[in-house]
Order: structure tokens, then sequence, then C-alpha cells
């Protein structure tokens, strides 16, 4: 291989390994945020049948 062919082979395999860790982080980010809101409803539910 040349060196410019090893470059571009190992400029691939970071970008993919950016892209999977980008993913990773959006994944867990978006079921934090669905755990958030079910526990917020959950939350304001039982709130809602406190009488004072």
């Amino acid at each position: 291989m040349s060196k410019s062919g090893r470059h571009k082979k190992k400029k691939k395999s970071s970008g993919a390994l950016y892209f999977l860790a980008f993913t990773a982080i959006t994944a867990v980010a978006a079921i934090y945020i669905i755990k958030e809101g079910e526990r917020i409803k959950k939350e304001n539910e039982l709130l809602s049948y406190e009488v004072w």
C-alpha cells in the first residue's frame, strides 16, 4: 500500500469510530430524556390527587 492509501484507510476508520461514539452518546441522552419525562409525568399524576 502506498503512504496515502494507509492514511485514507486510517481516516475512514477514525471517522467510523467518531460516528459510533456520537450515536452511542445520542442514544444514552435520548433514553435519559425519556426516563426523566416518565418520572415527571408520574410525579405530576401523584400530585394531582393530593387534597389539602
